[in-house]
């Protein structure tokens, strides 16, 4: 029996389908000499802290515990949700009957690493062997299956994958809890070696935007009647620049055309050819989508493409589509033209597809890991409205590239007057060849016709006021290039940019923006990203500024593309990270900078993201750690005003629940931290003190009814509440829900 791994549940169903494994069991399918398993993502996570050392690290985050790197080696676990599979997984490794695994993970960084880590604990002892497909299609399922790789070629991608996930950690762990503890003012902030340079992104666009004073031009246009009728002209001054810098030039200038006749001195006509679009990488459909459905973003555009790529089961509808790259593979080109036949069959303007091996779509030196996202030949059915805007897009652009181009007639005419030069610019669709994919009507600057030598009428002239205009704020689009591009402002197709130079990798970008939103340090008005005062504090008053800085991040990231490709260890990688995370640690423990102000943003358990505090729709307890910390629990279970009558259960540990001087806390507050403080700061801001009959029905029912909360704009209003622990950070918050204004 041979043993496959997949990465999901249903790319293992499309496989074991093909290859006709078709009895079902718990966690596999098994036939005909194969055994399908898989995962279910990762399966294998790094342990916690607090799992090296209970005793030293469960709790709250204490900062002469940081900087924190394990004392010998990184260790890891099984994801407790997720370990039944696990157990499948390791048993069917252990079965006397497989002769060798053979790992069919998706085909990058990450899914080598979800098997590595998989085998890296279960420990088989027979052969591994590797499957390298774009997509699951039979046919390919049989190339890949006659082509097997074998593990020790894949060791650089998974050193790579395995250096991704250890450097993360150690700056997630290191530089959020030491943050957090320094600056958060008892809010968590969540840092990240692609979150913040990401975030910095967006800072500098809006300071551009704030800081930017607007310049008043000017431009002289004239109106023209010729024989055919009447076009206009702009003035041109220092060669082709329509610009005037003042008025009272702009009105010399005017004063200076008496004429009223003018001649065209000269008239060009050129016929230009518009090829359609590249082919999609990952970053390019999104912007794409999202640019044209409010709906969509980036992260649901990744999530339609995987549910495409995996096929349902029936075997893949695109390729894989994790990918930076625009074109083809050239060894591509045979299955290209099959899947571009079957395609075209249904198409109205089919006669106009044909198809080309051109280096516009099949190049090899400009494919890094994975060629551009293409459709399969397998034509889906029963796709969601979703699934079919995305897949159409693929396909739309695809069939495209081999189409003619659209063709048109430019035509340029200058007219002179009192020696001053006025430029007239026309276009006109003559061939729409590729637009017909997209049913396109352009827009056609028809001009009169008019012949060089002509005499015409001038018949008024005026002069036009203008600004300049601050740069647009960055959209999911823009946002996604500058990311894919480091800040730098090229074309998709610019081949300057250094192979894995960039702010994370298509596979992670929309996940980052995802993020940054929903802690609160940017926030999303239409289709333009803004910095929140709390991404401002963050970026002004974080004192390790390589984490902000772009370059920093791409040079990280073009390290480990360069571990993938056996260019660089894994060992000096992360020797250089700890030795970084050690020096900036320490650096920011000395720091004397005043805490971020977090004061309007509150962590809710339930939606786990950051929002605004004066909403008062969700809200966070800031009780005063210090206050806390200085208050033990033996003074609180002691307290000689306690009163004798329990409130209820203790919801972490069963304990009964009392009203003492302070507050109300559990008898077991020492171990189980659960209480109420009588000055808690959530409510504090609202106006309000816990009571005893808040609390019994928070004990009895999870929630209770509060009345007569005041926000912050002095309204009234009522609100059910909840207590909960934060597993993030082991503290308790309030959600409150507000039901009533008054």
């Amino acid at each position: 029996m041979k043993l496959i791994l997949a990465e999901k549940p249903s790319v293992a169903k499309t496989i074991a389908s093909f290859l006709g494994a078709k009895t079902r069991n718990q966690g596999y399918f098994e036939g005909n000499g194969y055994i399908v398993t898989y995962a279910v993502g990762h399966l294998v996570s790094l342990y916690d802290m607090k799992d090296y050392d209970k005793e030293r690290y469960s709790g709250s985050w204490k900062m002469n515990n940081f900087p924190f790197i394990p004392p010998d080696k990184f260790k890891f676990k099984v994801d407790k949700s997720k370990k039944d599979q696990f157990n499948v997984i390791k048993s069917l490794l252990k079965r006397d009957d497989i002769e060798y695994i053979i790992n069919a993970t998706d085909n990058d960084r990450e899914g080598e690493l979800i098997a590595f880590l998989i085998f890296f604990l279960a420990k088989p002892k027979i052969p591994i062997k590797r499957i390298l497909v774009n997509e699951w299609t039979p046919e390919d399922i049989t190339r890949g299956m006659k082509n097997l790789k074998d593990n020790n070629e894949m060791l650089n991608l998974q050193a790579a994958g395995y250096t991704r996930l250890i450097t993360d950690w150690l700056i997630g762990i290191n530089f959020t809890s030491v943050a957090t503890l320094k600056y958060g003012n008892g809010k968590m902030l969540n840092i990240g070696r692609v979150i913040l340079p990401t975030v910095k992104l967006i800072y500098d666009r809006d300071m551009e935007i704030k800081n930017f004073i607007p310049k008043t031009y000017y431009e002289i246009e004239s109106n023209f009647k010729c024989k055919d009728g009447e076009y206009k002209g702009k003035l041109l001054v220092k060669g082709k620049e329509t610009k005037i810098d003042t008025l009272e030039e702009c009105k010399k200038i005017m004063s200076e055309i008496v004429s009223d006749k003018a001649i065209v001195k000269d008239k060009k006509v050129t016929n230009t050819k518009e090829y359609a679009p590249k082919l999609f990488s990952l970053t390019s459909l999104q912007g794409y989508i999202t640019s044209k459905y409010s709906r969509f973003t980036s992260d649901k555009v990744l999530s339609v493409c995987q549910s495409l790529y995996e096929g349902k089961g029936k075997g893949g509808f695109i390729t894989y589509p994790r990918t930076d790259s625009i074109y083809l593979e050239e060894s591509l080109s045979s299955k290209a033209e099959q899947t571009l036949n079957k395609l075209k069959s249904s198409l109205p303007y089919k006669d106009m597809i044909k198809f080309t091996k051109t280096k516009r779509v099949f190049d090899s030196s400009k494919v890094d890991s994975h060629s551009a996202i293409m459709p399969t030949y397998i034509i889906p059915t029963g796709l969601n409205e979703d699934e079919q805007i995305v897949y159409n897009a693929i396909k739309d652009r695809f069939v495209a590239n081999f189409m003619p181009p659209a063709e048109f007639e430019n035509t340029d005419i200058k007219t002179i007057i009192d020696n001053k030069t006025f430029q007239t610019k026309g276009k006109v669709l003559k061939k729409k060849g590729y637009l017909e994919v997209y049913n396109k009507q352009e827009k056609n600057d028809l001009l009169p016709l008019v012949e060089k030598g002509e005499i015409v009428d001038l018949l008024d002239k005026k002069h036009l006021e203008k600004q300049t205009t601050p740069p647009k704020s960055y959209t999911e689009d823009t946002l996604l290039k500058a990311m894919k591009n480091c800040g730098k402002n090229v074309s998709d197709d610019d081949t300057t940019v250094l192979s894995g130079y960039s702010i994370g990798t298509s596979a992670t970008r929309a996940d980052v923006l995802k993020k940054i939103k929903d802690v609160g340090y940017v926030k999303k008005k239409g289709k333009s990203y803004y910095i929140t005062d709390l991404g401002i504090n963050l970026v002004e008053i974080f004192p390790v500024k390589e984490l902000l800085d772009i370059d920093f991040t791409g040079k990280l990231e073009k390290s480990l593309s360069d571990i993938q490709k056996g260019e660089f260890t894994r060992k000096e990688y992360l020797n250089n990270i700890c030795s970084f995370i050690v020096k900036s640690v320490n650096t920011m423990k000395m720091d004397s900078k005043k805490n971020i102000n977090t004061e309007n943003y509150v962590y809710s358990t339930k939606y786990k993201k950051y929002i605004k505090a004066s909403s008062v729709k969700i809200s966070e307890s800031k009780s005063d750690s210090t206050k806390k910390s200085k208050t033990s629990s033996s003074k609180v279970s002691s307290n000689k005003d306690a009163s004798k009558q329990s409130l209820g259960k203790c919801p972490i540990c069963g304990g009964d629940v009392f009203e003492y001087e302070k507050g109300f806390f559990c008898q077991n507050y020492k171990n189980c931290k659960y209480g109420v403080w009588n000055e808690d700061q959530c409510f504090k801001r609202l106006k309000k003190k816990p009571n005893k009959t808040m609390m019994k029905s928070l004990l009895k029912k999870g929630e209770a009814k509060v009345k007569s909360f005041t926000d912050s704009n002095g309204n009234k209003f009522d609100a059910i509440v909840k207590y909960q622990k934060n597993p993030t950070n082991g503290t308790f918050g309030w959600i409150i829900n507000r039901i009533d204004n008054k």
